[in-house]
């Protein structure tokens, strides 16, 4: 009696399947994630194909992505491709069961890896106003406390501060002093200024219109949903999420500065300690983005000329 043929799953199938797949991801999905699971389907499929590079399975995802957003657009949604700011070798850290698969199939045993990545789909509302893409899941006085919280992060994100030598600042840091280090071959370096966009639960416990138990409830609501996140000290800030959705309310409220390389709204990186032409913040740039900044274009600020091994603050 011979084996019954895998059914072939049609690409209308695969990219329903994707989509629940965000979905039930909370809306923020890794790449890697993503393409595993394309992998998945095609293996069931019985169209798996071994010659195929990690670089041919981010094409044939964006593919599917590209088709998902067509039938999305009439929904006023989309699913967005952007990168996380703390950089691929913090991320890889948090994700990394997304880099290897072992799988038995009817090709046999075998491994795939995919390298390291920093970036992320994220579904969003493409709703005109921050109230219409907030109000699915919030309330009223919910949405209020959300848009006050944004405003403290913000607020907080101006405060620059001198760096500890006893205390850690975290992944940031970490990958930023890595990166210098790599640069000047000089394990000791490192900048000597922070700013943080994170706020800690008490400050946020200050609201008037809802109780502490209420603040609580949607403190961890927000997290679940990854609009922001909790540190490992108790912290919040603003995840991936609020950074994509609500990015021109962020930088045309809050003047949250945009990264110098790729554009987008930025929290945590580097920034440049000069203030200069009347603009309230310096150059800025995600972790990555800064990595190829000094690597493949200056050491030095390109507004103020500044060396930013000097005179670059950690955007926590």
């Amino acid at each position: 009696m011979t084996a019954e043929s895998p059914r072939v799953i049609p690409d209308s199938d695969k990219r329903r399947y994707l989509l629940q797949y965000i979905l039930q991801s909370r809306g923020v999905c890794h790449e890697n994630s993503l393409i595993l699971g394309l992998m998945h389907l095609e293996m069931d499929s019985g169209t798996y194909d071994s010659n195929w590079t990690a670089s041919d399975w981010e094409k044939r995802l964006g593919d599917h992505i590209a088709d998902i957003n067509v039938k999305l657009s009439g929904l006023n949604y989309k699913v967005v491709r952007c990168g996380h700011g703390i950089g691929r070798s913090a991320v890889m850290k948090k994700n990394k069961q997304y880099f290897n698969v072992n799988r038995t199939g009817n090709e046999g045993e075998f491994e795939i890896s995919l390298p390291e990545s920093n970036r992320f789909y994220v579904y969003v509302n493409l709703a005109f106003s921050e109230e219409a893409k907030l109000a699915t899941q919030f309330k009223p006085d919910e949405i209020l406390f959300v848009k006050w919280c944004l405003e403290k992060f913000c607020t907080q994100g101006n405060v620059v501060k001198a760096c500890s030598a006893d205390r850690s600042l975290g992944q940031v840091q970490e990958e930023v002093d890595r990166m210098l280090a790599d640069l000047t071959g000089d394990t000791d370096v490192g900048l000597k200024r922070y700013v943080t966009f994170t706020v800690g639960s008490t400050e946020l416990s200050h609201f008037d219109d809802l109780s502490a138990t209420e603040i609580e409830r949607v403190l961890n609501k927000l997290c679940e949903l990854k609009w922001f996140y909790r540190g490992e000290r108790g912290e919040f800030g603003m995840d991936l999420r609020t950074l994509v959705e609500l990015e021109e309310y962020l930088v045309g409220n809050f003047s949250v500065p945009r990264c110098q390389n790729c554009s987008r709204a930025v929290v945590q990186g580097v920034q440049c300690g000069s203030d200069g032409d009347g603009e309230e913040t310096g150059r800025s740039w995600h972790v990555d983005c800064f990595q190829h900044y000094i690597t493949h274009i200056s050491k030095d600020c390109d507004r103020c000329g500044m060396p930013l091994l000097e005179n670059g603050i950690y955007m926590l």
